[in-house]
Parts: structure tokens; sequence; C-alpha cells
């Protein structure tokens, strides 16, 4: 078996680092309270700590998930693209954070924050289809998990159709009223990426049965 050791690549590390040392520089510049989301008024220790600690579990459980999955030994195949993965994840969570920041420093467009939702779905849709079943990264269903033949068309449409919907979401970021950008330009273009791709690995599932 492949030895896997440093599960979260050293650019993921890094950006969290980074992120550290922003939020300590912004935080002696910010007001003890900034609006948030619906203009409601929060602290500032929040706002400069809140990224970085979601950053900080993702590594950690980067470093855990594979280490209890029922399918670990299909990680030799594709553990290149897993820590790769996770780094994408912190790497876009980093650019979230500096936006955040950077917006309630009155220096940055809040627009920047779904554009990098955009570009994390397109770099991890591009390597999708060198993923292996397993039970915590990719397309799971119940259907994905327990039929191979769903489980590869699954992830080959799901990289074709992430690009086109990254780039949407990117469109939308820009040109969607503020008040209407953040659920609009994410929300909607997820929910009708995951909802074909749920019901294309139903029928992909379907199509591997053998009739008699």
């Amino acid at each position: 078996m492949k030895k896997k050791n440093n599960a979260m690549p050293w650019w993921g590390w890094l950006t969290w680092v980074l992120a550290i040392i922003l939020g300590i520089i912004a935080y002696t510049h910010l007001p003890a309270e900034v609006a948030g989301k619906a203009n409601h008024m929060r602290p500032s220790w929040l706002i400069v700590l809140y990224e970085p600690a979601i950053m900080l579990v993702i590594i950690l459980l980067w470093h855990v998930l594979w280490r209890i999955d029922p399918k670990k030994k299909n990680y030799d195949s594709f553990w290149s693209t897993y820590r790769y993965i996770g780094g994408v994840i912190v790497v876009c969570i980093g650019i979230i954070y500096a936006t955040v920041l950077g917006h309630s420093l009155h220096i940055l467009s809040i627009r920047f924050a779904p554009s990098a939702y955009g570009i994390m779905f397109m770099l991890i849709a591009n390597i999708s289809t060198r993923l292996q079943p397993n039970w915590w990264v990719g397309f799971r269903t119940p259907w994905t998990l327990s039929s191979t033949e769903s489980w590869i068309r699954t992830h080959r449409l799901g990289g074709q159709l992430g690009i086109p919907m990254g780039l949407l979401i990117i469109i939308f970021a820009w040109t969607l009223p503020l008040n209407l950008m953040m659920i609009i330009a994410v929300v909607v273009p997820v929910i009708l990426w995951v909802g074909i791709i749920v019901v294309a690995s139903y029928f992909y599932a379907k199509i591997e049965i053998p009739k008699d």
C-alpha cells in the first residue's frame, strides 16, 4: 500500500498561515464592529477568526477522513487528487476570507467571494474523473456508491457540467444586484448542478443492471 502522509498539500497549509497573518494585520485596522449579513453588526474578532477556523477544521478533517473510509484501499489510486481537492478548498476559502476582510476595510468588492466559489467548482470538476469510489470525496449518491458504472459516468458528467457552472457563478457574481448575488449566483447553479447529477447517477445505475 502506498504510504500516505501529508493529506493536505504544503500550499494548503501555507494558505492557512497567510490567512492568520492577514487576519492579524487587518484586525489592527478594523473597527470594533463591522457589518455582516443583512447589515447586522458583528464583532471584528469574529470576522478575523471565522474563516481561518474553518480552514483549520478542513485541514484536520482531510487527515482523518480517508483513514476512516470503508473504501480506504481505493485512495491509493487517487491520493494526489484527494490532496489536491483539499488544497483547492482551503485556498478558495482563503480567497473568500481575504475578500471579506478587504470588503470590511472598503478596499475590495464582496463580488470576489462568489467568484472564488466558481473557481473552486471549476478546478475540482476538472479533475473529478480521477476519483475512485469512496465515502467522502466526489459525487456520492446511493447509486454511484453501489455501481461502478454509475460512479464513472456520473463523475464524467459532473466534470463536464462543472466548468460551465463555475463560469455561470462568476458571471452572476459580477452582473446581479448585490441583494440577489449570493443566493442566485451560488445557490441556484449549485442546486441545478447537483440535481442533474443525482438524477443522472440513478439512470446510469439502472443501465448497468442486466435485464432478464
